[in-house]
């Protein structure tokens, strides 16, 4: 395992006690992503559709980089959770 710190976009900080960011063990980007929304069935629905997939709309990136959710990560990484915003 990886300890490394995932960066938690403002809404969805009510969920996590306004942290900013979480220090959490991971072997992947979807690893770490199941980790932090254990404690939070609201988190996990921002977080994943019904389908257990991590949401459309929901991207993420590994030491500035663009990855898709099966992307391992390594020892140290910084993994940022970015929203998209819809509506009009």
């Amino acid at each position: 395992m990886s300890q490394i710190t995932v960066v938690i976009p403002p809404s969805m900080r009510p969920f996590l006690d306004d942290q900013v960011s979480v220090a959490v063990d991971a072997v992947t980007v979807r690893g770490a992503l199941d980790t932090l929304a254990a404690g939070s069935v609201a988190l996990r629905s921002h977080l994943f559709d019904p389908h257990n997939a991590i949401h459309r709309f929901v991207r993420v990136f590994v030491d500035g980089r663009a990855v898709r959710g099966d992307e391992p990560v390594s020892d140290g990484a910084v993994v940022t959770v970015l929203l998209a915003l819809a509506g009009g």
